[in-house]
């Protein structure tokens, strides 16, 4: 799993209002594409993780027969701390931290695209409400203008006349 892919994905996250039904036609795909990303960063992570157990589990048994030939006494804290010195355990975490890292930031990713995904059909609703169009906001403003000022000479000639 590249950072590539991240980077690439997170270009598509910006939304281009001007072409809503391209970015609406595209959205099922991109978010197809961070989910199954996200689903590998998810089995790699874990894999690490059951690396990790697996090497901690043989260190285990290392330390328990190193200290039990040398008389040692021999503890669940004593063999614990042990495993957590030992480079093999150290590299093992080190890689497991680096794919948590990237499913968590995978999962950030595929939660961006749904969003985005809610974000298309409210701009969707927009334009449909002719948001977007000048005309539409300065012509209701002007014509506000324009009848307020109607109403209000109205009301002055009726003064008047009183």
């Amino acid at each position: 799993m590249s950072s590539n892919l991240i980077k690439e994905l997170q270009g598509y996250l910006e939304i281009d209002k001007l072409a809503l039904d391209d970015e609406i036609v595209k959205q099922p795909s991109l978010f197809f594409k961070a989910s199954e990303a996200y689903v590998e960063a998810v089995a790699e992570r874990d894999a690490c993780k059951e690396e990790l157990s697996t090497i901690d589990a043989e260190l285990d048994g290392e330390i328990r027969e190193r200290l039990e030939k040398r008389g040692d006494k021999t503890t669940e804290a004593i063999v614990k701390n042990e495993i957590q010195t030992e480079k093999r355990h150290s590299a093992a975490f080190d890689t497991y931290i680096l794919a948590k890292t990237r499913a968590d930031r995978l999962l950030a990713l595929k939660e961006a695209f749904q969003q985005r995904g809610y974000m298309l059909r409210d701009l969707a609703s927009l334009y449909v409400a002719n948001y977007y169009e000048s005309s539409s906001v300065q012509g209701n403003s002007r014509s506000d203008a324009a009848v307020y000022n109607r109403q209000r000479e109205r009301l002055a000639d009726a003064r008047t006349k009183r």
